[in-house]
């Protein structure tokens, strides 16, 4: 059995050296380091809007108003999210325009944007994540990079920004989709202050949850050198019990982490910041039950999974950045250095897939099974980039070079068969014992630049060359699935060029409208199928390419009480990266290949409106249809199928009003959020549909002083909306389409929380 790696906060050694190097730096700027000095507790966010809220977003690696990005863009603060009680990403996701999760239990997720996506079994995300300057996740198809994917507490966030359509020449691979990037907040170089939260929930059919934070800031060096420190520990309830068994919440969930962020200003043009985090997830069982198709009636009762033996699932992540910025006479200077460890284990009852085979092998009816996958990836990235401007400042642009490294490993295993009626062991060899090993480098050059012509109109282009090598290693052990041992090594070496041409006219300083044509890819890699299985089977798999056309219009009107942001897009997805399987002499083989065509066109509006002093509404909608134009026989899809999880519509709408009671601020607010109907799978590959679910979400609160009381109510209808659905033991491979029953993940039920803070 593999055992999991004890995770700390082991990456905070980068910021104990910023700190002698901030020092150092110091001096040869001719700087004496200012006395640390107390302050009083941060201001309560207490003023009341009387217009929008200018949004600021750095989603183009640089500071801007979001009226003045040409393209579509969400951004949702963190306090928005704390005070609604959204702790991931589930809980706000249907807020975002545009953006769908497939959650196949708390820490596999995929996100996708616009409709760009083949599945939860898709060889490498199509969004690209990021956290401040610092890339996450795995762009190796054989690292599971697509579900394991980061899903940070909001406690220590600014907000959560997404920038839609392919990004391929700002962020290289993997953004064909777009971008979904985490902004955390800076350490306070000014101020000491902290706040420490303490909450509970409760699960109208599950157990009961915790959440504990504490953050503290501390100004090392005043106006020169500041320091941030925090941790959380949150439990997330249980709901899905085990009939088989009789235990009740069996997929409670544990997570827990910190961050220690240091920020050194030298001088008004150079500074340095460090930060480092840790965050780890520990969860009991899958959040889905047992259910059959096409009606997705429970089997045996309302959110009820049988199972046989444990299933649980860990997931953690260490990361790293050091980021300076700097200028040097007329360019700014950016080094953004990354460090990120991954690891994920998947325990998997499979054994009402596998019941039957494993009968005809041994001829013992009611053995049962259980499949480990434990993956690990470390990688490390570098980024330097340079901005400046030139012809009396009417061009701007940006030159840069990035580069990365991943090392992954996936040991996927099956051990001895069990009797299901008792749990006794079946005396036998392991089924299946396989060792993945991968590795993925790539190195990249890019540039922007934007041409004002005139006051009111702009010209963009950017442009990004990309090369990359992978290796791929596989090591099948002698089992009884694979009796003969086998090895596959693979090299690939590819290139490729990303482009981006767009224009913005701005008829007047509140409005903006603007066309943009974009492309993006994935890298290709080492198919992972043997020699000799297939007459014409291939040793590769190329990059699929994706080109996107997107008009959009911006707007702040009635007296800055208002705004508007609506986009068109149609986007032509080409040579689709699809997983499928071959058989072999004596097991199945999982392998990728391309195949297929696909276009999504849709629009997206967004309203924000302030009738009153203090009252704030949203509302925004999206229309996507997004389907293969040819045949993918490889995943079972043919032309006219919908891409799998992508709703046609879906709509958020919402409202927060804040108010004076007697001497106190206090709050009300509350979200209705429409998911609409969405396809599995494709049509010759066992899909269903999951039908469309609105949930219904309210929070209230009051500062008291120091103090802060915060209520929350998410799903109040009590919906069981599904984000998720496969033949039973289906989660992980893919290998086992054994129709009925199904196993469908659902959302949390109606949820009952409280949270205490205090600030000083």
């Amino acid at each position: 059995m593999h055992t999991s790696v004890p995770h700390r906060l082991d990456r905070s050694a980068p910021a104990i050296a910023a700190a002698t190097l901030c020092a150092f730096m110091q001096l040869a700027h001719g700087q004496a380091a200012a006395p640390a000095a107390a302050a009083s507790a941060p201001a309560s966010d207490s003023s009341e809007s009387e217009t929008v809220q200018k949004v600021i977003v750095t989603a183009n690696k640089r500071e801007q108003a979001a009226l003045d990005v040409a393209a579509s863009v969400s951004a949702i603060g963190a306090e928005r999210l704390t005070l609604s009680g959204a702790t991931r990403l589930e809980d706000f996701a249907a807020q975002i325009p545009g953006l769908s999760i497939i959650e196949v239990t708390r820490g596999q997720m995929a996100v996708v944007l616009r409709g760009i996506s083949t599945g939860a079994l898709q060889s490498t995300p199509t969004t690209a994540q990021y956290v401040d300057e610092a890339p996450v996740g795995s762009v190796n198809a054989y690292a599971e990079g697509a579900v394991i994917t980061p899903d940070l507490d909001p406690s220590d966030l600014q907000r959560v920004e997404v920038l839609k359509g392919p990004q391929g020449t700002l962020y290289g691979a993997g953004a064909v989709g777009g971008l979904l990037r985490y902004v955390t907040a800076p350490a306070d170089t000014e101020r000491f202050f902290g706040v420490v939260t303490l909450g509970a929930n409760k699960v109208s059919e599950g157990g009961v949850g915790s959440n504990e934070r504490v953050a503290l800031n501390v100004p090392l060096a005043k106006d020169v050198l500041g320091l941030r420190v925090s941790a959380f520990e949150r439990t997330e309830a249980g709901y899905i019990d085990n009939p088989v068994d009789g235990r009740r919440n069996g997929n409670t969930a544990r997570t827990r982490g910190g961050r220690v962020a240091l920020d050194c200003k030298l001088d008004p043009d150079w500074a340095v910041r460090v930060w480092a985090l840790t965050q780890k997830l520990k969860a009991d069982g899958y959040g889905s039950e047992d259910v059959l198709a096409p009606s997705l009636a429970p089997l045996t009762g309302d959110l009820q999974r049988s199972t046989w033996t444990p299933e649980p699932q860990t997931m953690s992540l260490d990361l790293a950045n050091a980021s300076v910025k700097g200028r040097l006479g007329s360019f700014e200077l950016v080094s953004s250095t990354t460090w990120q460890d991954t690891e994920s284990r998947m325990a998997t009852d499979t054994s009402r897939a596998n019941t039957a085979i494993l009968q005809f092998i041994f001829k013992v009816p009611g053995l049962g099974v259980q499949t480990d996958g434990l993956i690990k990836t470390r990688r490390i990235s570098q980024e330097l980039r340079a901005r400046s401007s030139a012809f009396d400042d009417t061009l701007d642009f940006d030159l840069g070079v990035f580069g990365t490294k991943e090392d992954s490993s996936y040991l996927i295993t099956a051990g001895s068969p069990f009797l299901m009626a008792t749990g006794q062991v079946f005396p036998s060899p392991p089924l299946a014992d396989l060792d993945i090993g991968s590795k993925y480098q790539e190195v990249s050059v890019f540039g922007n630049a934007t041409w004002a012509v005139s006051p009111t109109f702009d010209l963009l282009g950017g442009l990004r060359l990309s090369s990359d090598k992978q290796r791929f290693d596989q090591d099948d052990v002698p089992t009884i699935a694979a009796p003969v041992a086998a090895m596959v090594t693979q090299d690939v070496a590819q290139k490729h060029t990303t482009w981006m041409l767009g224009a913005r006219y701005k008829p007047t300083p509140d409005s903006a409208v603007y066309v943009r044509a974009a492309s993006a890819y994935r890298p290709g890699g080492p198919s992972a199928l043997p020699p000799g299985i297939l007459p014409d089977g291939k040793a590769s798999f190329t990059p699929d390419n994706l080109i996107s056309y997107e008009a959009g219009y911006k707007s702040e009107f009635l007296s800055g009480k208002a705004s508007i942001e609506a986009a068109v897009f149609a986007t032509d997805w080409k040579n689709i990266q699809l997983r499928t399987s071959a058989q072999g002499p004596t097991i199945a083989y999982a392998y990728f290949i391309n195949g297929g065509t696909a276009q999504s066109n849709g629009a997206e509006v967004t309203l924000v409106w302030v009738p009153a002093s203090g009252l704030t509404l949203r509302a925004n909608g999206a229309y996507t249809d997004a389907h293969l134009t040819s045949d993918a026989p490889a995943a079972g899809g043919v032309a006219g199928d919908a891409m799998p999880y992508t709703p046609k519509w879906s709509a958020s709408t919402g409202g927060d009003y804040n108010f004076a009671l007697g001497a106190h601020k206090a709050w009300v607010g509350a979200t209705v959020n429409f998911i609409g109907s969405r396809r599995s799978d494709f049509s010759q590959h066992l899909p269903v549909n999951l039908p469309s679910y609105t949930t219904l979400n309210a929070n209230a609160g009051m500062d008291i002083a120091q103090a802060r009381v915060s209520l929350y109510v998410r799903n109040i209808s009590d919906r069981r909306g599904i984000n998720y659905a496969a033949p039973a033991g289906d989660q992980t491979t893919g290998l086992n389409p054994s129709g009925n029953p199904f196993s469908a993940t659902v959302i949390q039920p109606r949820t009952f929380g409280v949270d205490l803070a205090y600030r000083f």
